[in-house]
């Protein structure tokens, strides 16, 4: 069995599926240590993993306030990359670096998030050790291409400080070097997203990251637990409203889902853990809480209204639950586009954020006919998961080596010999998209 470090960044979108996967791959007899936010690190604890603080309480709060400015990379490019200096910057990456070292055995095999967690990438190489990058969300691919052309000399920049002082030879391109791993690892099941001419070659679906299944005998807090009866004994349908757990998510999401779930004359628990999120007075339909076993709940309620992130997906797929999707940034709007064509979800961007609009939409979810699809891809999950692709893929993963740079990544590693550089064609769909996002 290998020593496995997992090392992550940012949202708990981001960070739970790592601690999911490093408690599957602990059933299976590797040691597991996991580096990211030290605010994760009881919840890391209880999953039996070794755990790694990458900051401070102070310095997390910090981090978590300044995702705002990842908002609009396009509109506001100075703003994205001023947290990319201040977060995986040249200081950040030699800090995260020394981490990882003092944890490093010959047995030890690196996994990394795709693009903010470079720190593993580069104590691979300097360390000889098998590495692989996970990334959870297919629009990633997609954007990468955008993200090279806006910011990638920069970044080159940044990550070149840091290498030379590490004795490395610097990089000449961001994306082909983020490519570069023999496998980087899809957190989601081929049933959701076919790999398209954005897909790097060395990309390998292995399905959700399960969460623990929900207890039977669950206790909530005394408030939900009434709450859940009162409803059911005024036999009215019952909804989730979260929006994740950052602060990147508008305050009209809360606000606007609110109004339509009043207007639709449900019951609704509203999950922030901020409350200026939630509006100053609020029907008594309605009960708003900062924490709740939320896979655990899914089983008492009858829809899910969230921002479109791939931990709620997952969580709601497993619930055969259907699913109304507000989004309106990162890769929300894409999972939203993706759930919709299967038919177990409706998407609402910006522009029909109007609550009577969606409060129509939370009854005609309501109505029963989506849950059959509901049904059918919670047993094709269940299938995914069963099948445990990624223990097939753990073996495989290969030590690190620094491809020869006056070589592009595609030409080395595409067999086929299809050239994968998105066309100016697909870059202008792409900034369109996020246009019509940001508008909405």
């Amino acid at each position: 069995m290998s020593n496995i470090i997992l090392v992550t960044h940012w949202t708990g979108g981001d960070v739970y599926p790592f601690i999911r996967f490093g408690k599957m791959l602990k059933e299976e007899g590797h040691k597991v240590t996991i580096l990211t936010h030290c605010v994760y690190e009881n919840v890391a604890k209880e999953a039996g993993l070794e755990f790694i603080a990458v900051d401070t309480k102070e310095e997390y709060e910090q981090q978590n306030r300044d995702l705002a400015l990842l908002a609009d990379p396009i509109g506001k490019k100075e703003e994205y990359i001023r947290f990319h200096t201040l977060y995986h910057g040249k200081e950040r990456l030699l800090r995260e670096v020394a981490l990882i070292e003092t944890i490093c055995t010959p047995d030890s095999i690196i996994i990394a998030r795709h693009r903010s967690s470079i720190s593993g990438l580069i104590a691979a190489e300097k360390n000889h050790l098998p590495y692989a990058s996970m990334i959870l969300a297919p629009n990633y691919f997609s954007h990468m291409e955008l993200h090279d052309q806006l910011f990638g000399k920069i970044f080159c920049e940044e990550i070149n400080q840091a290498r030379t002082e590490l004795g490395l030879t610097p990089i000449s391109n961001w994306k082909d070097w983020l490519y570069s791993p023999g496998k980087i690892l899809c957190g989601w099941p081929k049933w959701y997203a076919q790999a398209d001419e954005t897909w790097p070659e060395c990309a390998v679906p292995i399905g959700f990251l399960a969460a623990e299944q929900p207890k039977e005998m669950v206790q909530f807090d005394p408030e939900v637990s009434a709450f859940l009866e009162e409803a059911k004994n005024k036999k009215k349908k019952t909804v989730i409203v979260t929006g994740g757990s950052s602060r990147m998510v508008s305050k009209e999401f809360y606000q606007k889902a609110i109004q339509a779930c009043s207007m639709a004359d449900i019951y609704a628990i509203a999950v922030t853990p901020y409350d200026e999120y939630i509006p100053e007075t609020v029907p008594d339909t309605i009960l708003c809480v900062r924490h709740v076993p939320l896979r655990s709940l899914m089983n008492k309620v009858d829809l899910i209204i969230h921002h479109g992130g791939m931990g709620t997906i997952n969580e709601a797929v497993d619930a055969a639950l259907p699913q109304l999707l507000m989004p309106h940034l990162t890769d929300g709007p894409d999972n939203a586009d993706r759930l919709s064509a299967l038919g177990i979800a409706e998407k609402y961007s910006p522009k029909m954020w109007d609550p009577e609009n969606i409060a129509e939409g939370i009854t005609r979810l309501l109505d029963g006919r989506m849950k059959e699809k509901c049904l059918q891809y919670r047993d094709l999950n269940q299938e995914e998961y069963s099948a445990k692709v990624w223990k097939t893929v753990i073996p495989e993963i290969e030590p690190y080596v620094l491809p020869r740079q006056e070589k592009r990544y595609e030409a080395a590693v595409n067999q086929a010999g299809v050239n994968r550089q998105v066309s100016r064609e697909m870059l202008m769909k792409i900034l369109r998209k996020k246009q019509e996002n940001k508008e909405g």
